[in-house]
Order: C-alpha cells, then structure tokens, then sequence
C-alpha cells in the first residue's frame, strides 16, 4: 500500500472527520450513519478528541464492543427504574413482597450512584458501598445481587458495553446470625423421634452437614450424589458457592430416604413433588421440635452452628471446617475441589461420632 493511504473501513465502521475552526477537539467520531426521511445522512457522535489517533482508537473500540450510543447518558437511578419495571411490573413471573422489598432496601443504599451516569460509573465508586462496614453483611449481599441484576439489564440493552459490578468485593467478614447449638440429650431426642415425627430426618440432617436453610431448601436434586456420597451446594458468598460436603456415613440412609429423582429439589413436599418454602419449613421444623419434646427455643440456624460445634469438638482443623461451612479462610485459596479436598473433608466429617440411642 503506498505511503500515506490510509486502509479504507468496513462499511458501518464509522469514520473521524475533522471539524473545522479552532478547536481544541477538532476530531469527531461518527458512527451509526443512516439517512434521514428526507433523504440526507444522519449519524451519532460518539465522542470527539484532540487528534486522530486517539479518535481512531475511540472507534476500533466502540466497533469491537457496540453499544447504544443514544442511551450512554442515562444514569444508575433510570436505569433501575426501566430494570424494576421490566422484572417486577411487566414480567409474568410474580415476586414475593419480602422480595420487592429487598430489592428496594438494597437500592435505598446505593444513593451515590442515583445522578451518575452508569457508563460512568467505575468499580471504586461502586466498592465504596460495599465499604460502609456499618451494613450487615446480608444487607450488602442484596446490594452485590441487585447491581449484577442491573448491569446485566444494562449490557444485554447496549446501554453500557462493560460490567463493573463483577469486579466488586465483599470486605466485610460474615456476620451470620448467632445461635445456640444443639445439645446431646436433644439430637438424642431427634434421633428416638426418627420414625414417628414428620421431618424430624431433615433436621439431624442439616445438623450434620451445615447447609443455610437457604441453601438447604434450594438443593438441586442432581446435586446429592448418593454414590460419591456428597452434596453441593451455596449461595452465600465467593467462599460459600459451589461447595462440596460430603455425607456422614451415619445419615447417608436418611438422604437416601428423602432423595427422589422426581423432584428437582432435594427437600421438596412428598405428596407433590414440589420445593418447600423457607415458611412453610418453619412451622415443620417447630413441629419437629414440639413432638420431640424440645423446649429450647431453636431456629434451623441453630443446626449450623451444631455442625461447627461438633467438627471442633471432635477435632476436625480450623481449614475444613471453614471449608466446610462456607466461610471465608485466609489459608484457602483454591476454589476448587479436587479428590484429596473431598477426602480430607470427608475425613474431617466422619471424627463426629453419631451414636443413636437404642
């Protein structure tokens, strides 16, 4: 090519053209050009700069990731309000009213961003949110969720063209809320109850493998393997997702009881197959805990913290249990899990001695 020639752009590339006059940015760069119901060519600017070599690099980047130009003023505050609509108004889907408002009390956080522009709107502007150690660390899970939401919103209707949020950070530890674990005479209780008391085996399950009633209630049948013996599961945190417990040999015929390949959730109603609300399981694990004769005022979090209780009595290391429960470890770094993982865990689990009463 000779000297000077500039290689002609693709058709719909746009083009730089330089501005007449004394400008400070004389060179503009144009894209979208289309023509006018009279006739005549029409295009958006995307921006203008100084010179043309960074005109240019304005526009081989706008062409490897478009987005609408017409939408790039548009702040954080529309932006919610066109995602609410389009989830909670117009969706044909129906949301629970804790749901609608949670999502609202997350927003009600995020005030500093309401009058900025979101493509804008960097990682540090977001993590400063997220760095006000005055909000519970739930309280800033339902902000990290409600951002992913709209950034999601925001990128598949080319109203930004990178998402930010993903690059936020939780730095607050987990506060999960305090409990008071089981005592031996009560899981010995659970256990005489076993074959009489309805859902009696869901709790000395949760006691033995530390799931969040959250996490519990939403378990994915195809994710309890009866032959490796595992479960997986976690919504939580980074920490928390995706992890793996393996099931005490002691329970592994209650799971095996409760598993069926006709319901898409682990626990789920027998009489249909299908999943059990966090309410509805309530008043089960109530239940549960008047027919067997248990006075202490428990929650299904209070099996959680049994499960901690019993690996530090029985001696597991602080890094499986940590792992084991979801927490967040500074000695963890893999996020994977690999054979060895899952045997050690497995090993960690098996140090807790369940001895039924006769």
């Amino acid at each position: 090519m000779p000297r000077g020639k500039a290689m002609r752009k693709p058709n719909g590339y746009g083009t730089v053209v330089k501005l007449s006059g004394n400008r400070r940015k004389p060179f503009e760069v144009r894209v979208n050009t289309r023509v006018s119901e009279w006739g005549y060519p029409v295009y958006d600017v995307l921006d203008r700069f100084e010179n043309r070599t960074d005109a240019n690099i304005a526009l081989a980047e706008y062409n490897r990731t478009p987005f609408d130009i017409n939408k790039r003023d548009i702040t954080f505050s529309e932006v919610y309000t066109m995602w609410y609509d389009w989830k909670y108004v117009h969706n044909k889907k129906k949301y629970s009213a804790s749901t609608i408002a949670c999502t609202k009390g997350a927003y009600n956080k995020c005030e500093s961003l309401y009058n900025m522009k979101l493509k804008e709107i960097r990682t540090s502007d977001i993590q400063q949110i997220l760095d006000d150690h005055t909000l519970s660390h739930a309280y800033m899970e339902h902000i990290v969720n409600l951002l992913h939401q709209v950034y999601k919103y925001a990128l598949e209707y080319d109203i930004i063209e990178k998402d930010y949020s993903g690059f936020i950070k939780i730095t607050k530890e987990e506060d999960d809320e305090k409990g008071i674990p089981f005592s031996k005479n009560e899981i010995n209780a659970l256990w005489r109850n076993i074959d009489t008391v309805p859902n009696c085996d869901t709790v000395l399950i949760l006691i033995y493998t530390g799931w969040r009633i959250s996490e519990f209630l939403g378990m994915k049948t195809d994710n309890v393997d009866l032959s490796e013996w595992t479960m997986q599961g976690g919504v939580k945190t980074a920490a928390g997702k995706n992890r793996i417990v393996p099931i005490h040999s002691g329970i592994q015929d209650l799971v095996q009881a409760r598993y069926s390949p006709h319901s898409s959730t682990f626990i789920h109603n027998v009489e249909n197959n299908k999943p059990i609300t966090k309410t509805a399981y309530y008043k089960a694990f109530i239940e549960v805990m008047n027919q067997c004769g248990i006075t202490e005022k428990h929650t299904p979090h209070d099996c959680r913290h049994t499960f901690t209780s019993l690996l530090d009595s029985a001696g597991a290391n602080d890094v499986c249990i940590d792992r084991l429960v979801g927490h967040a470890s500074k000695t963890l770094t893999k996020k994977t899990y690999t054979h060895k993982d899952i045997d050690e865990l497995r090993q960690a689990i098996e140090l807790i001695k369940i001895e039924p009463p006769a």
